[in-house]
């Protein structure tokens, strides 16, 4: 009863838009440092004199660690407490930052940006948790609609504030900024979020399973960054494939007989659970194959500057930042599978449509194509998000939230790969057959790009096409089914 009592008092709590300030200020901060660093990789190589796949690095480290600390990060949360874990992800970020503005070789700066990984883990491990603790069912579409909107913001104004202070102050101060932006997201955290009562119980971390999923996760994301290079070479690539198969088969047996798991299986035993991750993987699998693609059609087939390309852009995430708030309050109305099926169907129309892109495509015709694009990942995510938040109980909450950001990882790391292999193999296809109809070079270059970038465009459908089956198949049941015993899981 005690726990009710708390979970009504939360409900009418008027600090829960405040907390929701705090939350929201960490998660941006961690999908920020994601985007705002992209912009900087060509000043780094000229600054430390290194090659560019060294400075790629400066991303794929962070990456990384997000990607394999998550989970992990979660099940900690579940079991310690999430505010204490955030905070100490922020205090984390915010040195790791400072020793990132500092770093003075190559290496050092993606040791650093490690460390700043395994921060951003704790932030993104915590944040969907810590809503879904912070807002009622009836709210909690609505708030992780706003987060969606903050990520959304992040994507925009990362590359051009990156840019911008690259360009004007210099590198180091792209990292710097974050650390009186951490320090004060710290501070509001601690002071807002509320001391919750740590479950006392005789459950154990479990470190084998924890250690065999961040070699295996590491393992999955080396082996599509490897592949996401036309040059990979088949003797590092299939012995790293066996590897992650082998440790994939290992983690799910270790999993399936250890007391208390780092990753409960018996929550994909909930086909609305199943369901709503499945479809979150191959959204962000079909997303970032046109995202990764766009830029590279803009310059090779539009012949259009940089500024242009990202002028282009700019709609779809500024339709996120309108949709997805709108969004998670219709699902919290209507429910979960309707917002969700309608949302990837849009979106899958909206990849059809891209795939007509052709070399004389207008700017208009672009923009017209991103919209339902965009306008489709913004009703779909929010709402399938906190499908998956609602459908498992409050001592796995971290665990699932930190499964949400990893698998945005893992599917767009995953459609990057894909992409690069079709783009590669469509178009020299067609490269070869136009040169051999005696079309003129740059000619065959521009046309044969745009048959990979339809080729893309329709795999990317077909995608999102299983998106809005297993949308569709994840049965009526509501969002809120087990809210009413969260309370009861931990007394």
């Amino acid at each position: 009863m005690i726990h009710t009592e708390r979970a009504t008092i939360a409900m009418n709590d008027s600090r829960k838009w405040l907390r929701f300030v705090a939350i929201a200020l960490g998660t941006f901060m961690g999908y920020l440092d994601s985007s705002i660093v992209n912009i900087a990789l060509p000043t780094l190589t000229h600054y430390f004199e290194a090659d560019i796949t060294v400075v790629n690095w400066v991303v794929t480290s962070y990456l990384l660690m997000i990607t394999g600390l998550v989970v992990i990060f979660g099940r900690l949360a579940d079991m310690y407490g999430r505010r204490r874990l955030y905070i100490l992800g922020l205090l984390l970020f915010s040195v790791s930052s400072a020793l990132c503005g500092a770093a003075p070789t190559i290496w050092t700066l993606v040791a650093f940006r490690c460390l700043q990984g395994v921060g951003a883990a704790a932030l993104l491990a915590n944040g969907a948790a810590l809503i879904t603790e912070t807002f009622p069912s009836g709210e909690r579409g609505k708030a992780l609609g706003m987060i969606g909107s903050v990520l959304a913001v992040a994507v925009i104004i990362g590359p051009l504030l990156g840019g911008f202070l690259t360009e004007h102050v210099g590198w180091r101060s792209i990292f710097y900024l974050n650390v009186p932006v951490g320090l004060a997201g710290a501070l509001l955290a601690a002071r807002l979020l509320p001391k919750t009562e740590v479950r006392k119980s005789d459950e154990r971390f479990d470190y084998p399973g924890a250690i065999i999923l961040f070699a295996f996760l590491s393992c999955f994301l080396f082996l599509t960054s490897l592949l996401s290079n036309p040059q990979w070479q088949f003797a590092v690539v299939v012995p790293l494939l066996i590897v992650a198969i082998i440790l994939a088969v290992v983690f799910f047996t270790v999993e399936t007989r250890v007391g208390y798991a780092v990753l409960d299986l018996s929550i994909f035993r909930d086909r609305a659970f199943s369901a709503a991750s499945l479809s979150s993987f191959l959204s962000f699998w079909a997303v970032s194959s046109i995202s990764f693609l766009l830029p590279f059609y803009f310059d090779r087939v539009l012949l259009l500057d940089p500024t242009m390309s990202g002028a282009l852009l700019a709609p779809v995430p500024i339709i996120l930042v309108v949709v997805a708030p709108l969004s998670g309050h219709l699902a919290d109305r209507f429910g979960v599978r309707a917002i969700c099926t309608t949302g990837a169907s849009i979106n899958c129309l909206g990849l059809l449509f891209l795939s007509t892109l052709n070399m004389n495509t207008s700017r208009l015709g672009v923009i017209l194509r991103l919209i339902p694009f965009g306008l489709g990942m913004g009703l779909f995510q929010p709402p399938n998000n906190s499908a998956m938040m609602g459908a498992v109980p409050k001592n796995r909450l971290g665990i699932v939230s930190g499964m949400i950001s990893a698998l945005k990882n893992l599917g767009s790391m995953t459609g990057v790969a894909v992409t690069t292999a079709v783009l590669a193999i469509t178009q020299f296809a067609m490269l070869n057959k136009l040169q051999g109809l005696g079309v003129a070079s740059a000619i065959a270059e521009r046309q044969s790009f745009v048959a990979a970038v339809r080729a893309t465009a329709l795999l990317s459908a077909g995608v999102c096409a299983v998106v809005v089956f297993t949308s569709f198949s994840r049965g009526h049941r509501k969002v809120d089914r087990k809210d009413a015993n969260l309370a009861e899981v931990e007394s």
